[in-house]
């Protein structure tokens, strides 16, 4: 074969060959919850790899976006208008549920707002208040940054404030520590009880502890924020995220937006 003839081979293979294309990194800090899509959509969408820190919650997602340190954040309830403000852009990505929680070998299935608010502030202390057995309370709730403490807090306590509760951290030990005490309660995203065992989440206002259910007074919308209007591997993410597809992935613990 001449050497023109292999030349020719040569850039006639390159063409032919399909273009590898190497996945770039997407960086995600911010809420747990919405941190738990995140680590979902990993495992199938293949366009891009993550790295994920939870730990600061919903409100380091918003600072991460708007000091430009994360390529996306993560914030499970409305964000903040001074972050807006600064040039951070919100998607919404879907609706979750919080739920109070307690262990399964409790008979009470369902409290009302108003006892949930006497049992978070330490005025209600003993099941037996509720329609339980003689057993002290023992509630349990997650950081100050996490935004489940904050959308519990307003939704059920309104202008008081916790008293008496025990803190724990990451939020997804308190399925853990419910589970292990009898008297306990707590509050915990809906998306860290796929397949846990031990727990029951419990109606309020007769309303059933469900996702799905629009009428339950605890729900939150989740969003990822960008620093200004996402481009290049976020864009095509968040592009995937609002898809038929990325909305199943979404659907497998939370709410849809469509």
């Amino acid at each position: 074969m001449g050497k023109m003839k292999k030349i020719f081979f040569v850039l006639a293979a390159a063409v032919l060959a399909p273009a590898v294309v190497s996945a770039g990194t997407i960086s995600y800090v911010g809420s747990s919850t919405v941190g738990k899509f995140v680590t979902d959509a990993s495992k199938v969408y293949k366009n891009a790899d993550f790295k994920l820190d939870t730990r600061p919650e919903s409100s380091g997602g918003e600072q991460c976006a708007v000091r430009k340190s994360c390529d996306i954040g993560g914030v499970a309830r409305g964000v903040n208008g001074k972050f807006l403000n600064q040039g951070v852009v919100a998607t919404l990505v879907g609706k979750d549920a919080i739920a109070a929680v307690v262990n399964a070998d409790n008979p009470v299935s369902g409290l009302t707002t108003e006892q949930l608010k006497g049992i978070f502030t330490g005025k209600i202390r003993n099941w037996s208040e509720v329609g339980g057995p003689d057993l002290a309370i023992k509630p349990y709730i997650v950081k100050k940054g996490s935004a489940t403490r904050k959308v519990f807090r307003k939704a059920i306590l309104g202008d008081s404030d916790y008293a008496g509760a025990k803190v724990v951290t990451p939020d997804a030990k308190i399925v853990t520590a419910v589970a292990r005490d009898k008297g306990a309660i707590g509050q915990i995203s809906f998306a860290f009880l796929s397949g846990k065992k031990g727990v029951n989440p419990l109606n309020v206002d007769g309303q059933e502890a469900t996702v799905e259910n629009a009428s339950y007074p605890i729900t939150r919308p989740l969003h990822i924020v960008t620093n200004g209007k996402p481009s290049g591997d976020v864009s095509a993410f968040l592009d995937w995220t609002l898809s038929p597809e990325g909305q199943k992935i979404v659907k497998q613990r939370f709410v849809g937006v469509h």
